[in-house]
């Protein structure tokens, strides 16, 4: 006599009541073979539910009013061997790089099918990592274009953003720089640009980039 195995149990944390809402339409799309323990908001009883209930598949959106944050939520189940699936209509590279570097194994956009996220789920279930849907495997491959910035070279471009001149943003830091080491942060700025194939050639373009990476959401 075939036994069905059982159901796969699954977390979510989202800030969107109309994601969470819907979520739960996940197990029946799924014929049976998925369950929802657990809808939230709040990242506490999120990670609690988690630790103490250990689902099979924590799913967590990477933007958490209006922070980029999930990878954090990731870090912390994921030490501690929980498969979590990344989740996100955000399609910057740096929250995905985050995500993926906190551990999660795989990940799933908001745009993508129900049955694209069911799938999934599965995956991450029976085989321990989850495939892309073609949108979200070419953000994969673009958060590995991501420059190393250090906090000071990313504290000058953001002062840039903020429209302060070139000239004053030294005096903007605590304590004060000078501007030849502005001017130096910057250049290696551009540098790091160019060593993962995405040259910008002046500050604007710099901050631009930046900006479009989610770097200024930190």
């Amino acid at each position: 006599m075939n036994t069905r195995p059982p159901p796969i149990r699954i977390a979510v944390l989202d800030d969107q009541e109309f994601i969470l809402r819907s979520l739960p339409a996940v197990a029946e799309q799924s014929d049976g073979r998925i369950v929802v323990t657990l809808t939230t908001a709040d990242r506490q009883e999120f990670i609690a539910h988690c630790q103490t209930e250990n689902p099979d598949v924590a799913i967590v959106d990477l933007m958490m009013d209006g922070r980029i944050s999930g990878h954090e939520v990731i870090n912390v189940l994921a030490s501690g061997s929980q498969r979590c699936l990344a989740f996100t209509a955000d399609q910057r590279r740096l929250p995905i790089r985050l995500a993926m570097k906190a551990g999660a194994r795989g990940l799933v956009l908001k745009s993508d099918s129900m049955a694209a996220l069911v799938e999934a789920i599965t995956a991450v279930h029976e085989e321990g990592w989850a495939p892309s849907s073609g949108a979200a495997g070419a953000l994969l491959d673009d958060s590995t274009n991501l420059p190393p910035l250090s906090p000071h070279e990313l504290e000058c471009l953001r002062l840039a953003a903020e429209g302060i001149p070139i000239k004053a943003i030294g005096r903007q830091f605590d304590p004060p720089i000078s501007l030849s080491s502005v001017k130096t942060y910057l250049t290696r700025a551009y540098e790091k640009y160019a060593d993962v194939g995405r040259p910008v050639h002046n500050t604007t373009e710099a901050v631009v980039s930046t900006v479009h990476d989610g770097w200024f959401d930190l």
